[in-house]
C-alpha cells in the first residue's frame, strides 16, 4: 500500500508536535521535581495530595507542641525537684530542734529557715523562659503567692495570699493548661500548687495541730505551708512547744506529700510525651513518603526518557524536513 507525500506529511507532523510538547513538559518536570504542574493533570491525585499535605502539617504541629510540651515539663520537674529539696531542709532543721535547745540555737536555726522560707517562695513564683508564672494557673502574667512574713524585721506571721486573695482556691490559680499532642492525646503542661502550699485536714487525711492557727476549724480552714514556717521562725528564738514542732513537721509532711503527687504526674506526662512521640515520626515519616512518590518526580527515569524523546524527535524532524523537500517535478525534470 502506498502512502502520498500529503498523508505522510500530515500524520507525521502531530507526532513531533506531540513529542515537542512531553519534551516541555519533562523539562519542567526536571526543573520543579515535580509531577503535577497544575492540578488539572490529575485532578484526582491532586485531591489526594492536598489531604495527605493537611494530615502532615497538623502532625508537624503536634509535633513541634510535644517538644513545647515536654520543654515545659522539664522545666516544671527542676522547679518541684528544689521545692522538695527546700521543703525536706526545712523539715530537716526543725526535727533537730527542741525547745530545751537554747535560745541562741534556736535563732540561728530561725535564720537558716528564713533563707528556706524566701526560696520556697521564689520557686512558688517561678517564671518560665517566655516569662510566664509556670504555677499561675489561667493567668499566667499574674504572681500567684505572696507572703510578706520575712519581709519585714523582724519577721512576723503572716497568711499567704493567693492570686491575690486570701482563699486558695480561686478558679484562675487552680487551672491549668493543657495542650494537643495528637489527634486524640492532649497532655497537662501545668500544676496547681494552690493545694500544695495550702490544704484542709480532709485533704490532708488526718487532723493536724496547726501552731500558726491555734483556733483551727477543721471543717472550713486550711493549713498555709508559707504561714507555718513563718510562725516557727518567729518563735523559734521564744517560746516554743512540742506540740509546736510536731504541728510544724506534719504540715510539711503533707505537702511534701502532696508535691511528690504532682511529680508523679508530670513523670507520667513526660512518658506519654515519649510515646506519642514514636509514633507520631513514625506515621509523619509514612505520610511524607507517601506524599514523594505521589507528587515528586523520578529525576533519572525522566532525565532518560528526555534524552529517548530527544532522540526520536531529532530523527523524526529529519526524516520529515527531507520528505517535505521531495517532489515528482524533481525528477520530471
Amino acid at each position: 500500500m502506498r502512502i502520498d507525500s500529503m498523508t505522510y506529511m500530515n500524520t507525521s507532523l502531530p507526532g513531533i508536535q506531540s513529542n515537542q510538547s512531553a519534551i516541555a513538559r519533562l523539562n519542567q518536570q526536571i526543573a520543579t521535581g515535580m509531577t503535577m504542574l497544575s492540578n488539572k493533570d490529575d485532578p484526582v491525585t491532586a485531591v489526594k495530595a492536598m489531604e495527605l499535605g493537611n494530615r502532615i502539617a497538623l502532625r508537624t504541629q503536634y509535633a513541634a507542641n510535644q517538644n513545647k510540651a515536654e520543654l515545659d515539663l522539664n522545666y516544671e520537674t527542676v522547679v518541684t525537684n528544689e521545692m522538695s529539696k527546700a521543703m525536706n531542709e526545712a523539715r530537716s532543721l526543725l526535727s533537730q530542734i527542741s525547745p530545751s535547745q537554747s535560745a541562741s540555737l534556736r535563732n540561728v536555726h530561725a535564720e537558716q529557715l528564713k533563707g528556706v522560707f524566701n526560696h520556697l517562695l521564689d520557686l512558688a513564683n517561678t517564671r518560665n523562659p517566655s516569662g510566664d508564672y509556670i504555677f499561675g494557673g489561667s493567668a499566667t502574667n499574674v504572681q500567684p503567692f505572696a507572703n510578706t512574713s520575712t519581709s519585714t524585721v523582724p519577721a512576723t506571721v503572716q497568711a499567704t495570699t493567693f492570686d491575690g486573695a486570701a482563699s486558695p482556691g480561686p478558679a484562675v490559680l487552680s487551672a491549668t493548661r493543657e495542650v494537643q499532642i495528637g489527634v486524640s492525646h492532649k497532655v497537662q503542661v501545668t500544676d496547681s500548687m494552690a493545694y500544695v502550699l495550702s490544704f484542709t485536714d480532709a485533704e490532708a487525711g488526718s487532723t493536724i495541730f496547726d501552731p500558726a492557727n491555734p483556733a483551727f476549724v477543721p471543717a472550713t480552714d486550711r493549713h498555709d505551708v508559707l504561714q507555718t514556717l513563718a510562725h516557727a521562725i518567729v518563735n523559734l528564738p521564744g517560746a516554743v512547744t512540742e506540740a509546736d514542732m510536731k504541728g510544724y513537721v506534719d504540715i510539711l509532711d503533707v505537702a511534701l506529700g502532696k508535691l511528690n503527687l504532682v511529680e508523679h504526674r508530670i513523670a507520667g506526662a513526660l512518658t506519654e510525651i515519649k510515646d506519642v512521640r514514636v509514633s507520631t515520626e513514625a506515621l509523619l515519616l509514612a505520610e511524607k513518603n507517601a506524599l514523594s512518590d505521589m507528587t515528586l518526580v523520578d529525576k533519572a527515569a525522566a532525565i532518560v526518557e528526555l534524552q529517548t524523546r530527544q532522540t526520536s524527535l531529532e530523527a523524526i524532524s529529519r526524516a520529515y524536513s527531507l520528505t517535505s523537500g521531495l517532489s515528482l517535478f524533481n525528477y520530471l525534470s
